[in-house]
């Protein structure tokens, strides 16, 4: 099963309590799949995230639905660990100068 169709489950996308490592780990995802290098005190950087999760215009299309997609924005192609930490909290940047609600996975 690819992390693709994983994101597609409303369950494990809504999963906000566990940090992004938690989620990957729970599907079976090994730490090595994300840091290449072995670094884990390093954040994973935006391409080798779509190495699985694919183009940020894909993830716009496949969060089409979300009120602001998040994934559509002014500040274009940002890094994925902008908003999702690898193993803290994952945080909604865009609410530093908005009021969304939104949950970041």
């Amino acid at each position: 099963m690819s992390i693709g169709l994983v994101l597609a489950s409303c369950a494990w996308a809504a999963d906000t309590t566990a940090t992004t490592a938690d989620r990957h780990q729970k599907m079976g995802v090994q730490c090595a799949a994300c840091h290449k290098d072995g670094n884990t005190a390093l954040p994973v950087r935006k391409a080798q995230c779509q190495a699985c999760h694919d183009s940020y215009e894909s993830l716009a299309q496949r969060t089409e639905k979300v009120k602001p997609n998040q994934h559509y924005n002014h500040f274009g192609d940002r890094d994925c660990s902008t908003c999702h930490k690898g193993h803290q909290k994952s945080v909604t940047t865009c609410d530093t100068c908005h009021k969304f609600d939104l949950k970041t996975p």
